[in-house]
């Protein structure tokens, strides 16, 4: 009867009731330009609000425990991006994940990250705007990456203070597209709208065993390449990837892309060689990275290196950050990013199967 007490105690984890909070913050930073074209429009103060509406996940799924119980929510913000006649203001929504790291009875330390799209006020116009070479559409990605401590000044209210990273950018979907970086403090305060946490004890559920697998995946995206208002193209990838779990938390990824990007013919002609077609435009590539899973929704990133036709004007590397949905045990949907450093290349859409 002992030993039967205590595997079933083994099996029990402290579970916390699902709670509300409230938070506005105010964001103070600068732009930092990854360009010298950059340096003109950024020379003033970013200056914005954060309002975000978060809840801490009650423990009822895997995923729950093997994030360490994190918040979910949405944010939504204004940021006067300190050149209104040029750059203007930023509007954005964006659903974000915040992870604690360190936790002690009234302060506590969180990793937030999130993507979302933001409409910002002020675009490249070759007529009226044509300074603004870092945004040329109204809805643009809004991706943040924040490190934020909380101290707690009653069962209702906190203070919140962090550091912040905000970007922007449509992805390369047009031109010019040099983005916004920005990086800065923020302070404000949290109201938790539910009152005390509550414990109680429940049975930590169990994620199904995953095992190595391979996948096949199709994909297309939309790109403009060469100056504003050059030619839209539409590559198209196909990659064979191989996922190995390698814990619960998340699972290492290999795998080779195939792809075709009738855009290199731009490339090839501006440095003065000759273009074949059809075989010009296509490219291989050997990447590897993290997928980490969310239940049905993961997220991933991958770090690749050109074997075959590497784009002359373009590094030797590329990356590869994005989101997919599990449909079902074998079919996903996914959207990806595709960058050169820190110039995107261009944003698709695809499907994957289970092999």
């Amino acid at each position: 009867m002992i030993c039967f007490a205590w595997a079933a105690k083994a099996q029990e984890v402290e579970h916390h009731k699902s709670q509300t909070q409230l938070s506005l913050t105010g964001f103070a930073g600068k732009i930092v330009p990854d360009s010298d074209t950059l340096n003109p429009l950024t020379s003033g103060w970013a200056k914005g609000l954060r309002f975000t509406l978060s809840q801490k996940v009650d423990g009822s799924k895997a995923w729950h425990h093997f994030h360490n119980v994190p918040y979910i929510g949405f944010s939504f913000i204004y940021i006067d991006l300190g050149n209104n006649r040029v750059l203007g203001s930023a509007w954005g929504i964006q659903p974000n994940i915040a992870y604690p790291i360190f936790k002690s009875s009234n302060f506590s330390v969180k990793i937030n990250t999130g993507l979302g799209l933001a409409y910002i006020t002020k675009k490249y116009s070759p007529a009226g705007n044509p300074i603004n070479v870092a945004i040329s559409t109204s809805i643009n990605y809004w991706g943040t990456a924040n490190l934020i401590a909380t101290n707690k000044l009653s069962e209702l209210f906190s203070i919140v203070a962090g550091i912040e990273t905000n970007h922007f950018s449509n992805g390369g979907i047009k031109k010019p597209n040099y983005g916004l970086n920005m990086v800065g403090l923020s302070l404000g305060v949290t109201y938790r709208i539910d009152g005390k946490e509550v414990y109680d004890i429940k049975p930590k559920p169990s994620r199904t065993e995953q095992k190595p697998h391979l996948e096949l995946q199709l994909g297309s995206g939309i790109k403009e390449t060469g100056p504003a208002g050059g030619i839209k193209y539409y590559p198209i990838s196909l990659a064979i990837e191989y996922l190995m779990p390698n814990s619960e938390l998340f699972s290492l990824v290999s795998g080779i892309d195939i792809m075709y990007d009738p855009s290199s013919r731009y490339h090839i002609e501006l440095r003065g060689k000759h273009y074949s077609p059809i075989n010009d435009d296509f490219q291989v590539g050997l990447k590897a990275g993290l997928l980490i899973p969310f239940d049905r929704l993961s997220f991933y990133g991958q770090l690749g290196a050109y074997l075959y036709n590497p784009n002359p004007r373009l590094p030797l590397f590329y990356q590869k950050i994005g989101i997919r949905y599990m449909i079902t045990n074998k079919t996903l949907l996914q959207i990806e990013l595709k960058t050169h450093l820190n110039k995107a290349d261009h944003v698709g859409v695809g499907y994957a199967i289970t092999i």
